[in-house]
């Protein structure tokens, strides 16, 4: 070991001159290769060149003792650099035993533990979690992420997510866990490039990146990406968020490997771990499931042989539903689907009809409401459309699209459809345009990519394809001459005015949210108290298909809560084309609960992404999509852990006069059936309905959706192989066993690390008392149900330097704010212990926190010296008879590279007396140990002794000894970690030789599989029903199959031995830690 740079290093190599005439002081005789072993710089490689580096010596942290004790710690101070030393132990020998979820800023539930022990249970950790939506797999990916980090077991991370949601990744990672992450996109490369020239490689800047799928793809990203990683990095975890997206794509009989599929499949096997996440993993199709296995684990499984035996996914899938959880007792709320059925009476003295509403939640009997007189121009539009649609509608596809886009514009509002509708008459029959100048009308609604995009763009562009679509029409009869105008003209009129829908909306929300938008634009109205502008909390989403019927919303909600409080700030915005800042910003005021916000409207850019859960329980569909899957999406904003309410309700609108809406209501009754009762081949079928109605919707539409459920049905092998390879791992009795394992390990690992808010607390302010401040001040806080929180307010001026640590406690940073009167903003108050829910205005301060690590900092560094810790202490016990000392070291096992396989405190203690250090101790046995610890423990928890209390002829007199005890008390201490690491080592050996065994194990098995699996298919697949595309698949995995079956043969003998290879212990280290005297209180 050698200490460099003030920091302690293990000497991993010497590298010597190629001979002595090179030995020059231009050539050093001696470079020489370092890895960290200092807890905050843990695993960094340092290469210097020895003779030239300043300071640099071998050292034996053994021989130094305690060194020069001039005077007795303070036992808060003691405590808190011994805590600090106790919270940062690990140990590779137990796989139960956990420090991440006591280093993350969550509310931790039972069920997030089992991901993290089953990824600690396997060699390498390749565990697919297959929880339901909302069930927070970022949160359980996040628990591994950090015990892989802290075992360091994990250097290099890249998170691989849809682009909607990497902004979400790198929140969630910074905020819960305190990691930093950067998403690779065309503004960090030429970030890199202005700083570090064009000739830098973007990945090798960091070793922590977030990457789309989109972006993940180009040539110009990935090629860099893997000269970066080589044939395999080391220490490296890969995430697959909505990991699905990466199996090969399905088809009517045998699924095919898209782009993506061969790009992540080169991609992940250069990665020692890795995660994959996804709600619906299979697809019905056995040789896709086994393809996306074989990627997340190729040892364990080979594409196109099925997964025979359920037990064979045991070991690296989790997949828990909603309603198991609720079925074992987990608090999750229930989620009411609330159809407003709409209802016209025309009126014979007005042009308008008189209006009521039907709210039928679940199947309970409605509850009906009269809502006052507005226009029926969507019932009488929708009359002119459809018999447009019978006279005019073309048959090839391009021209059917242009009616398609009109229906479904209508469906949302007449604003939406005047765009789509001028479009079309402008241009209908015009010029007809060559097919290469007319584009796919439905790219909009289907590019997953153009959520990135403005909503005036695809707006714009919308209308553009309408356009170039519109001029392949021949010239219009005179009759639909007649029928465009009566539709423009209908248009026109009402398209600013409030639709039955928008009046139903602002019923609801002068009930629940604000009374005063009941009387808005209402002749004669009464005059209104402040108590009637008044506004509750109750905050609502409301969500659309289009730009322009956002807009429309918002004009009409602007009129409609105008004159009441802060009316300018209670409405907020999701769109397409909006920057990350301004995204978080308008998420962070939503769920702020002392934000004025009480509306969001969003169109479907806010579909991912986003977590609104904090402060919101209600969601509206202003309009019904036609992809079932965006409606899921959008009621899981609201429908996810984290949501504190018992109830969300998600709501949408129906005419009771209109066939469409019929069958609109039918989707939405399906979807949630399919969702319940399919599980993972849910999304195969919501892919199908989708593209049943992407013709429109007729008259026989119901029918062809009510024909999807039974061609399911007819095809039961898809069902019962996603049954069979996937659902039947959700044993409920097995669920509950492995949460109540969990709970059990959570427990005995919060009691071994002993993490707990009041030790934290006390720490941290011994650290900022050390750095110079104040003390924290305690203060109450009123949370957002108005419930008071004790919390503490952090002494900033007096920490200088501390800055850009502290701007971490401020609140979030408002898009556009000035930041030097961001800096202005007081930063907010800490808590030690998770908050109930999103939006507490405290800040949770955790292990991971970069406040609480910069406090901690002192005691975590090496070159913590004698000017701020004497390390050694004194406090009073209560009911003890004798003096006693306790004396402490580090035990640290070491494997490759420095990874730190196992480490513990060791101690020993001893009755006191001033003669019994010059003749020697008598150690106490273990169980007479192990009671003193209990008992300096509380006595430090409850620090109330100060060595000041002590006569100062007495403390000095144990200062003056305390270095000669240490050094007594040393040999007996050694023989104890020699004990510990010996135990420790039989430990590990023990578990490299099972994990070895297994490995052997599973590659025997694949072996056998692999071998059964070419025996029962012919490469002839002339037979076979295949499409081309299909039949080369095949053939390419049975090819797989032959060459995988060969490389098993050398895998068996390299792979267990590089498993038993990571157990090995390359260095014992035993370090000085401290030396503590308990004295009686009757003594003091």
């Amino acid at each position: 070991m050698a200490v460099v740079r003030q920091r302690q290093y293990l000497i991993t190599e010497v590298v010597p001159p190629p001979s002595p005439a090179h030995a020059t002081v231009a050539r050093p005789a001696e470079r020489v290769r370092l890895v960290c072993l200092d807890d905050d710089a843990q695993g960094r490689d340092l290469e210097v060149f020895w003779p030239l580096e300043l300071g640099a010596r071998v050292i034996e942290p053994s021989a130094e003792g305690l060194g020069t004790v001039t005077r007795l710690d303070d036992p808060a101070q003691f405590g808190a650099y011994l805590n600090a030393l106790r919270w940062n132990a690990i140990s590779a020998t137990d796989n139960a035993l956990f420090q991440a979820p006591f280093r993350a800023g969550i509310q931790l539930m039972n069920h997030q533990i089992p991901p993290l022990s089953k990824a600690l249970a396997l060699p390498r950790a390749n565990l697919f979690i297959a929880d339901d939506v909302g069930l927070g797999k970022t949160i359980e990916a996040g628990l591994v992420l950090q015990e892989l980090i802290l075992r360091q077991q994990v250097e290099r991370v890249l998170i691989v997510a849809p682009a909607a949601i990497t902004l979400q990744w790198r929140a969630e990672m910074e905020q819960r866990f305190g990691q930093r992450f950067e998403i690779m996109n065309r503004a960090f490369v030429a970030r890199c490039r202005r700083e570090r020239g064009f000739a830098v490689n973007p990945w090798a800047t960091h070793s922590r990146f977030i990457v789309s799928y989109q972006t993940l793809r180009r040539p110009e990203y990935l090629e860099p990406l893997l000269t970066q990683l080589g044939d395999r990095a080391r220490r490296s975890l890969l995430i697959l968020d909505e990991a699905h997206t990466v199996a090969p794509a399905t088809s009517s009989r045998y699924a095919v490997d898209s782009n993506v599929t061969r790009t992540v499949r080169d991609l992940a096997g250069r990665f020692d771990n890795r995660l994959f996440l996804s709600a619906t993993p299979h697809n019905g199709h056995s040789n896709s499931f086994s393809a996306l296995l074989e990627i997340l684990d190729s040892a364990r499984f080979t594409r196109g042989v099925p997964i025979d035996d359920p037990a064979q996914l045991e070991p690296v899938l989790i997949r828990r539903l909603k309603s198991d959880l609720k079925a074992l007792g987990e608090n999750y709320p229930d989620r009411h689907i609330i159809r407003i059925a709409l209802e016209g009476v025309a009126d014979p003295a007005s042009d308008a009809s008189n209006w009521r509403a039907a709210f039928h939640v679940n199947d309970a009997s409605p509850t009906r409401l009269a809502l006052g007189p507005a226009h029926d121009a969507e019932l009488r539009l929708a009359e002119l459309l459809a018999e447009y649609t019978a006279l005019a509608e073309p048959r090839h596809a391009r021209g059917r699209l242009v009616f398609v886009s009109l229906q479904k514009r209508l469906l949302s509002s007449l604003e939406a459809f005047h765009r789509t509708l001028a479009a079309h008459t402008r241009w209908l029959g015009d010029n007809p345009a060559s097919d290469a100048a007319q584009l796919h009308l439905a790219a909009t609604d289907t590019d997953e990519e153009a959520y990135g995009l403005s909503d005036d763009t695809l707006d714009l562009d919308e209308a553009d394809d309408i356009a170039a679509a519109s001029q392949a029409f021949s010239d219009p009869s005179a009759e639909l001459r007649r029928l465009l105008e009566a539709m423009r003209a209908l248009t026109a009129r009402y398209r600013h005015a409030p639709s039955p829908k928008v009046v139903a909306l602002r019923h609801w929300l002068a009930t629940h949210c604000c009374p005063a938008i009941a009387h808005a634009g209402v002749p004669d109205a009464p005059r209104l108290t402040p108590a009637d502008r008044a506004w509750t909390n109750r905050r609502v989403i409301i969500f659309t298909e289009y730009g322009d019927t956002k807009r429309y919303l918002r004009d009409q909600l602007r009129e409609a809560i105008a004159g009441t409080p802060h009316a300018e700030e209670r409405i907020v915005e999701i769109h397409g084309g909006m920057d990350d800042e301004a995204r978080a910003d308008v998420q962070e005021r939503f769920n702020d609960p002392t934000s004025h916000a009480r509306i969001l409207l969003a169109t479907d850019a806010a579909r991912e992404g986003v977590n609104l859960q904090g402060a919101c329980a209600d969601l509206f569909h202003f309009d019904i999509p036609w992809n079932p899957a965006r409606l899921e999406q959008r009621n899981g904003r609201i429908d996810r852990t984290g949501q504190s309410e018992p109830v969300v309700r998600c709501h949408y609108f129906t005419y009771s006069q209109r066939a469409e809406d019929r069958v609109l209501d039918v989707l939405v009754r399906k979807v949630e059936v399919i969702q319940r009762e399919l599980g993972s081949l849910g999304a195969v079928v919501l892919d199908r309905i989708e593209s049943t109605l992407e013709h429109g919707i007729k008259a026989d539409a119901a029918d062809r959706l009510d024909q999807v459920e039974a061609e399911l049905d007819r095809h039961v092998d898809r069902r019962g192989t996603a049954n069979r390879e996937l659902e039947s791992s959700r044993e409920l009795k097995r669920l509950k066993a492995e949460i109540d394992q969990a709970g059990r390990h959570l427990q005995r690992s919060r009691e071994r690390v002993g993490v707990d808010p009041d030790a934290l607390r006390a720490a941290i302010e011994v650290g900022l008392r050390l750095a110079g401040a104040d003390p924290l001040v305690p203060v109450t806080v009123t949370g957002r149900d108005k419930a008071p929180i004790t919390a503490y307010t952090v002494p900033a001026d007096k920490l200088p330097g501390w800055e850009r640590t502290l701007d971490t406690l401020r609140r979030p940073r408002r898009n556009g704010e000035d930041f030097w009167e961001w800096r202005k903003e007081p930063l907010r108050p800490v808590v030690f212990a998770p908050t109930a829910g999103m939006g507490e205005p405290v800040v949770h301060l955790h292990l991971e926190h970069p406040f609480a690590k910069r406090a901690l900092s002192r005691f975590r560094s090496q070159g913590f010296g004698q000017s701020d810790l004497s390390r050694a202490s004194i406090v009073t016990v209560p009911g003890l008879h004798e003096p006693r000392v306790v004396a402490f070291a580090r035990l640290s096992l070491f494997g490759q590279g420095a990874r730190r396989l196992h480490d513990e405190l060791v101690a020993v203690a001893a009755p006191w007396s001033e003669t019994a250090g010059a003749t020697g101790f008598t150690p106490l046995d273990e169980a007479d140990v192990a009671r003193t610890l209990l008992r300096l423990d509380e006595a430090l928890v409850a620090s109330a002794t100060d060595p000041a209390r002590f006569p100062e002829r007495q403390a000095a007199r144990l200062a003056a000894s305390a270095a000669r005890d240490f050094a007594v008390l040393w040999p007996t201490l050694d023989a104890e970690a020699d004990a510990r690491a010996a135990a420790a080592a039989v430990d590990l050996e023990t578990r490299g030789r099972k994990d070895a065994e297994a490995l052997a194990a599973i590659l025997g098995r694949q072996k056998v599989a692999i071998d059964k699996r070419i025996q029962q298919l012919s490469l002839d697949l002339g037979d076979q029903d295949y499409a081309r595309d299909e039949r080369i698949q095949a053939r390419r995995d049975q090819e797989h199959m032959v060459n995988r079956r060969k490389a098993l043969d050398v895998e068996a003998v390299e792979e267990p031995q590089a498993i038993r290879a990571l157990f090995d212990i390359t260095l014992r280290r035993v370090t000085p830690v401290g030396l503590v005297y308990l004295w009686p209180e009757t003594r003091a």
